[in-house]
């Protein structure tokens, strides 16, 4: 009988230690994640997979495993995204899924960059660690916009692609702002434009007036409107803002908001001496077409052709008066 009082503690004991045991240690893995490869600036969706690996019995139940993601540049969590995530049951021989919004930073490396992942078997437990390669790569493009001349035809703007990537079907616009309007037309199309390509885009803008402005005598007093029209006529200049639309090699729409200063008071002087039609100018190209368009339009060019043809004419000339004598 003492014998028997003397096991029973040992089995106890026993018994406690094997259930503690049989705690299953989970595992995770990356199910899938999206867009693959990723562009660097955008997000990416990630699935990971945690499995439960032991049997399919009660005591091998996981309970309260935590997974979170490791920040580390390039790789970062929203504000308000949860940290981690606590799975309250996986039962044995089970998983579950639990996908993460992750966001790339805009300056990550082209190339394989390292995503980890922490997780532990329930709270408080040590922190075990995996990492999976992401393919990150560079798609977007940026460009150099400046006023590159200012005549009775219009407004005419330099776009270069100074980016790496090719920017194709490109768009530039004139959007509704607050100080410039245009006349008619307010988009150009450009095409594509490789890496150190440039453009001249041309239009026909106003300053904006209270005349201009539908309805602007219903929300401006007489007072506003006047210091408004002293400010357009006074010289100081206001930022003009050009929206760049273009697609990236990898099919993605974008757009490109860029400012450049345009003094109101000379769009007035010009457009007081022009004939006032209404129509919006535009001249386009790659750099190549911008050299004929500048030979085309010199005076001396047009002049050295009319002499050419004046020479020819006057030889054949000379030659049917020697036939009829």
């Amino acid at each position: 009988m003492k014998n028997k009082i003397v096991l029973l503690p040992f089995f106890a004991v026993l018994v406690f230690i094997l259930s503690l045991g049989a705690v299953s240690a989970i595992d995770i893995s990356v199910d899938n994640y999206y867009p693959a490869p990723v562009e660097a600036g955008e997000y990416l969706n990630v699935w990971l997979k945690i499995t439960n690996p032991g049997a399919d019995r009660p005591e091998y139940e996981a309970k309260n495993a935590v997974v979170k993601l490791k920040p580390s540049f390039p790789f970062s969590l929203d504000p308000g995204e949860p940290e981690e995530i606590v799975i309250s049951s996986i039962k044995g021989g089970s998983f579950v899924i639990k996908k993460f919004k992750i966001r790339v930073d805009g300056g990550a490396a082209e190339g394989e960059n390292k995503l980890a992942f922490q997780y532990a078997d329930f709270k408080d437990a040590p922190w075990k660690e995996k990492s999976i390669p992401i393919t990150v790569i560079e798609s977007q493009t940026t460009f150099d916009v400046v006023l590159q001349e200012l005549n009775e035809e219009g407004v005419f703007i330099a776009i270069a692609n100074i980016g790496k990537n090719p920017a194709n079907a490109v768009t530039v616009r004139i959007p509704e702002q607050e100080h410039f309007r245009t006349q008619t037309v307010s988009a150009s199309i450009v095409g594509n434009l490789a890496s150190g390509d440039y453009t001249l885009v041309g239009f026909s803008i106003l300053p904006k007036t209270d005349n201009a402005q539908v309805g602007a005598s219903e929300t401006t007093t007489q007072e506003e409107g006047q210091q408004r029209r002293q400010q357009t006529l006074s010289g100081e200049p206001e930022n003009l803002l050009v929206q760049i639309d273009y697609t990236d090699p990898l099919g993605s729409r974008r757009t490109i908001a860029k400012e450049i200063p345009l003094n109101p008071s000379s769009l007035t002087l010009m457009s007081a001496g022009t004939s006032g039609t209404g129509t919006t100018f535009a001249r386009t190209g790659t750099a190549q077409n911008s050299t004929l368009s500048t030979l085309l339009s010199n005076t001396w060019f047009w002049v050295s052709i009319a002499l050419i043809v004046l020479m020819i004419g006057s030889k054949v000339y000379r030659r049917i008066k020697k036939r009829k004598d």
